[in-house]
C-alpha cells in the first residue's frame, strides 16, 4: 500500500468531519511519514509487550515504548515504499494466513452445556496413552481406505489376542515416532490432541484398547494406561546443555560434567538468572534468564514436564535431568491450578468455537443469518425465465448488500461445474441457492475487517510483521552475517569490546593408571613440549595410555579445571588420582573476532540498524501528541 500526501489529506478531512465523540475514540497518539497511529492501537501493543516481564528493568514507559513503536513504524512504511508488500511471496505468506484466520468467522458453530461440561471434565483429568496409527488420506480411494482398514483391524485382533501394545506400534505404526517412542504419548487433556482421537482417549476405560477411530492422518487404535487429576500450568526456568546432532557418548558426558558444574552453583546460591543467560544453549530463554512459558504437562517433553511438575515449591531446582535434546537443570518459578469452571467458562468455548472438529455447526444457518443481514432478494420473475427464449444474460436475479448478480454469471457458474453435477431445470433452485451462498461468504469475506476489530488488528499486526521480518533481514540480518569485510572494519574500529575473564590455558592429561600420570608429570616438570609429543611417548597403535585434552576455559567452563584450580567441587565419578593439569592462567584479554565472531556480528547488526533508523528518521516526518500519551497509564 502506497501511502500519499493526497491520501493524508482526505484522512484529515475525515476526521475533522467526525462527531466529537469518535475523534475521543480514534484519539491519535503520533504520525509518522504522514501514517496515523491510534491511542487504541499504541496502547493495546504496549499493555501486550511490557506485561509479565521477568526482569523489571526490561519494562518500558509509554514514552520509552513509542520511541521504539515509532522506530517499528517507520521500518514498516520504508518496506512499503520500496514495494515489500507487493512481492508474490509476501501475497501468498498473508493471503494464507489470513484464510486460516477467516475460518471461524466464516462458519456459525454452536455448541450446549453439556460440550463445555464435557470440556471442562477433561481439563480437569488427564489421560496418559499410547497410539497405532495406519496412515490414509481424508480423500484416499475406496480401495486404499478399505486396505487401511483391514491392516489397522488385523492389528487389534493380535493384540486383543494378547500381543504387546507398544511392541505392535513400535512394529507396525506409521508414525515416525512410533520406533522411538514405541507409541506413547505420555498425559494430555482437553485440546491437545485432535478431536477425534481426545474423544475416543477419554471414552475408553483405563487399562483398555480403544475401537479403531479415524482421524484426518488416519486409522488409529488407541491404549489408555492412566488417568489423574491435571496438575494445572506452571512456569519454570532452565538451564539446557544441548545435544548435537549425532552426539556421541563422550559428548552427552562431558555435556553432563559441564551441568553438574553449573547445578552445583545454582543451588549454592548463584543467581539462576544469570547462569542461564551465561551458559544455556537455549539462547531463546536464556536472554529471559531462562524463563519459559506457562506449560500443562501435556504440553512439554514427558521427561521434562515430570521433572518440572516434581518440584513442591517456588524456587526450588531440580536435579540434572535428561531429556532427547539435552540435559537440564528447572527452576520452578510459579504453579497455578485450573480455575473454576466458571471462570474458565469464555476460555472453553471459545476454543469449542474455533474447532469445527468438536462443535455441531451449521453452514446453512450461517448463510441464512447472512441472507438477512445483507437483504437477500431474489427476482422470482426472471429467475421462471431462466433456461427461456426470453431470458436476458443481463438481467438481475438476485442482490443484497448493494451488489447484483446477473442471470448471466449464474449460467456461468453452472457451465463451470462437474459433469456429474446436473443443472436440469428441476433442479435450478438448489444450485441457486449454492452460487448464492457461495457469493454471500465471499462477500462476508471481504467485510471481515470492518466488522470484526479484533480481526482487523490481529491481520494488521502479521501483515506488518512480515513486512518488518522480510526488511530487516535484507537491510540489517544479512548484511551483517555476510559482509565480512564490513564487519572486519567494525572489528578494527572496535577491537577491545570483548573479553575473556581469566582463563586456564593449559592441558588436562588424563592417564591409565598412577604410574602412567607420575611419569608424565615428571616429563612436564622436565620439558616444555606439547599434545602431541607427549602421546607420541605414551600412546601406541593398541593402546592409549593418556588422552590429553587442550582447554582455555573460564571459571565455571570445565568442572575438572574448576577442582584443580579453583577449589571448584569434585566432578561426580571423577578420579582425580590419575588425571592432572599443566598450564597456566591468563589474566583478562581482548577477544579476537573469530573468538567472539557472534558477539561482534551482534553489536554490528546493532550499529547498522542504528544508522539506518536514523536515516529512517530524517526522511519521514513525526509528530507526537504528548496530551494523549499523557493518558496511557504505565505498566506496573
Amino acid at each position: 500500500m502506497k501511502q500519499t500526501a493526497q491520501a493524508f489529506c482526505i484522512f484529515l478531512l475525515l476526521l475533522t468531519s467526525l462527531p466529537v465523540s469518535a475523534q475521543k475514540k480514534n484519539e491519535i497518539i503520533a504520525t509518522v511519514g504522514g501514517l496515523p497511529v491510534t491511542k487504541k492501537e499504541f496502547e493495546a501493543n504496549y499493555r501486550k509487550n511490557n506485561t509479565n516481564i521477568l526482569n523489571e528493568k526490561d519494562k518500558k514507559t509509554p514514552e520509552e515504548y513509542l520511541d521504539l513503536y515509532i522506530n517499528f513504524k517507520l521500518k514498516v512504511l520504508e518496506a512499503e515504499k520500496l514495494g515489500y508488500d507487493t512481492t508474490k511471496a509476501f501475497v501468498d505468506e498473508l493471503k494464507g494466513y489470513r484464510t486460516e484466520l477467516a475460518k471461524p468467522y466464516l462458519t456459525d458453530i454452536t455448541f450446549d452445556e453439556a460440550m463445555v461440561q464435557t470440556a471442562y471434565h477433561r481439563t480437569l483429568y488427564e489421560r496418559q496413552a499410547s497410539h497405532l496409527l495406519v496412515l490414509v488420506e481424508p480423500n484416499a480411494s475406496p480401495a486404499d481406505t478399505l486396505a487401511a482398514w483391514n491392516k489397522i483391524a488385523n492389528l487389534k485382533q493380535q493384540i486383543v489376542a494378547g500381543a504387546d501394545f507398544n511392541e505392535m506400534a513400535a512394529k507396525h505404526s506409521e508414525d515416525p515416532s512410533a520406533v522411538e517412542n514405541k507409541g506413547q504419548l505420555g498425559y494430555f487433556s482437553a485440546f491437545q490432541m485432535i478431536y477425534p482421537f481426545e474423544e475416543r482417549a477419554y471414552r475408553t476405560p483405563v487399562g483398555q484398547v480403544s475401537e479403531i477411530v479415524r482421524t484426518r492422518f488416519g486409522y488409529h487404535l488407541i491404549k489408555v494406561h492412566d488417568e489423574r487429576p491435571a496438575r494445572g500450568e506452571i512456569k519454570v526456568a532452565h538451564i539446557m546443555k544441548m545435544f548435537p546432532r549425532q552426539a556421541s557418548e563422550a559428548t552427552i558426558a562431558a555435556l553432563k560434567l559441564q551441568a553438574d558444574s553449573i547445578w552445583q552453583k545454582a543451588v549454592s546460591g548463584a543467581d539462576f538468572a544469570e547462569l542461564a543467560k551465561k551458559h544455556s544453549d537455549d539462547k531463546q530463554s536464556a536472554a529471559e534468564g531462562g524463563a519459559m512459558n506457562w506449560f500443562s504437562s501435556g504440553n512439554m517433553v514427558p521427561e521434562f514436564a515430570e521433572a518440572a511438575f516434581a518440584l513442591k515449591n517456588d524456587g526450588d531446582i531440580s536435579p540434572v535431568i535428561r531429556t532427547p535434546y539435552g540435559w537440564h537443570i528447572i527452576k520452578r518459578l510459579g504453579l497455578r491450578t485450573i480455575l473454576p469452571l466458571e471462570k474458565l467458562r469464555p476460555e472453553l468455548e471459545a476454543k469449542i468455537r474455533k474447532n469445527p472438529e468438536i462443535s455441531q455447526y451449521s453452514d446453512e444457518a450461517f448463510v441464512r443469518r447472512l441472507r438477512t443481514e445483507y437483504q437477500l432478494t431474489v427476482n422470482e420473475n426472471n429467475l421462471q425465465k431462466l433456461n427461456t427464449s426470453s431470458s436476458s444474460a443481463n438481467d438481475v436475479l438476485f442482490s443484497f448488500g448493494g451488489q447484483t448478480f446477473s442471470c448471466g454469471s449464474f449460467t456461468e457458474y453452472l457451465q463451470g461445474l462437474t459433469p456429474d453435477k446436473t443443472h436440469a431445470e428441476a433442479n435450478t433452485k438448489a444450485l441457486l441457492d449454492q452460487f448464492i451462498n457461495q457469493k454471500l461468504l465471499e462477500y462476508e469475506n471481504t467485510q471481515l475487517e470492518k466488522k470484526y476489530p479484533e480481526f482487523a488488528d490481529i491481520h494488521r499486526e502479521y501483515r506488518e510483521g512480515i513486512l518488518l521480518f522480510n526488511i530487516s533481514k535484507d537491510k540489517i540480518w544479512d548484511v551483517a552475517t555476510t559482509d565480512s569485510l564490513r564487519l572486519q572494519n567494525y572489528y578494527n574500529q572496535t577491537p577491545n569490546k570483548h573479553y575473556w575473564n581469566d582463563r586456564y590455558k593449559g592441558w588436562i592429561i588424563q592417564a591409565k593408571d598412577l604410574e602412567t600420570r607420575t611419569k608424565a608429570e615428571t616429563l612436564f616438570d622436565q620439558n616444555d613440549f606439547g599434545k602431541q609429543k607427549l602421546e607420541d611417548i605414551f600412546n601406541s597403535k593398541t593402546e592409549n595410555a593418556v588422552r590429553v585434552t587442550e582447554v582455555a576455559v573460564e571459571k565455571g567452563e570445565n568442572p575438572i579445571i574448576d577442582f584443580f584450580i579453583w577449589n571448584g567441587a569434585k566432578p561426580s565419578g571423577f578420579d582425580e588420582t590419575t588425571t592432572f593439569v599443566h598450564g597456566e592462567i591468563v589474566q583478562r584479554e581482548p577477544k579476537n573476532l573469530k573468538d567472539a565472531w557472534g558477539l561482534y556480528s551482534s553489536d554490528f547488526q546493532e550499529q547498522i540498524e542504528k544508522e539506518w533508523i536514523d536515516s529512517l528518521r530524517k526522511q519521514y516526518t513525526i509528530t507526537i501528541n504528548k496530551k494523549v500519551l499523557k493518558k496511557i497509564q504505565a505498566v506496573e
